[in-house]
């Protein structure tokens, strides 16, 4: 894949919602790898495929936001910041279509 291809890859696939643009790689690259599933790298959240056919690795970036969720307390006495149960998002960032070589194992045994 050229850089033009990649850039308009990626600019097709920001345009859409984290859910289509799993189902638009799923769909359109049939020999693509799920590598990781939502692996949380310095503050994002990384989704990445390998396309080795087209030596491309393409990321979709999320960051999460986790919000507290009151409840109600069953005894008057119950302390609420005891076990805190907190709401996670995700919210779709960005794309980035990287150029990738896939290594190249060699099973000789000696």
């Amino acid at each position: 894949m050229t850089e033009q291809e990649r850039q308009e890859l990626a600019a097709k696939l920001a345009d859409m919602s984290y859910r289509k643009a799993r189902n638009y790689i799923k769909r359109n690259f049939p020999d693509a790898c799920l590598k990781t599933f939502r692996n949380g790298v310095n503050r994002e959240i990384h989704t990445i495929y390998e396309l080795p056919e087209h030596q491309v690795k393409i990321i979709l970036v999320e960051n999460k936001k986790t919000q507290p969720i009151r409840r109600a307390l069953s005894t008057e006495n119950e302390n609420p910041n005891l076990y805190p149960k907190r709401k996670v998002d995700y919210e779709f960032v960005e794309v980035r279509v990287i150029e990738w070589v896939p290594p190249t194992v060699s099973h000789s045994r000696g």
